[in-house]
């Protein structure tokens, strides 16, 4: 019976150790932010997530989530779905990008909405594609600070987007 036990401890680290290599291998893998690879890019951004594959493009993104001040000043192109919305208080509308594929799990992902303000001058709705349509926005990363009136909130955001149609 103890071997029996001791297969399956064996087993199950073998396991983790086997994951644990799969990401680190695919961390190694992705270019660091600003790094080399953005060269391979072109020189409008820094970090290219149309140009990744979904394992670093997952990665990229959970950093950009748990980590944001990561990618301060650094211009960002993504691909996702778009989405907007009227603030009811003050009016404005917002705008915002769901990363990944439709039906995709990047809802699950920390960094899986990120906001972005349009290059000066888009109008909305005639300057954009309807809201729900897939789009790619390039725009350089900045933090802003806002309350709650009792905590302090850094919330990423792309400013001076293009937006454009898949």
């Amino acid at each position: 019976m103890k071997s029996g036990v001791q297969a399956g401890r064996f087993l199950a680290c073998a396991a983790l150790v086997a994951a644990a290599l799969l990401l680190a291998h695919s961390i190694a893998k992705a270019p660091p932010v600003g790094g080399a690879a953005s060269e391979d890019v072109g020189s409008d951004v820094d970090l290219d997530f149309t140009r990744m594959n979904q394992t670093v493009r997952t990665t990229y993104s959970y950093r950009l989530g748990v980590n944001p001040k990561e990618f301060d000043g650094k211009a960002l192109r993504l691909s996702g779905t778009l989405l907007t919305r009227v603030d009811k208080a003050d009016g404005k509308r917002y705008f915002a990008c769901q990363l990944g594929e439709p039906g995709g799990c990047s809802c699950c992902t920390p960094g899986g909405i990120l906001e972005f303000e349009p290059k000066d001058g888009m109008k909305w709705p005639e300057d954009f594609p309807p809201a729900g349509s897939q789009v790619t926005i390039t725009g350089r990363l900045g933090m802003v600070e806002e309350t709650d009136g009792r905590r302090m909130y850094v919330i990423p955001r792309l400013f001076g987007a293009e937006v454009s149609a898949r």
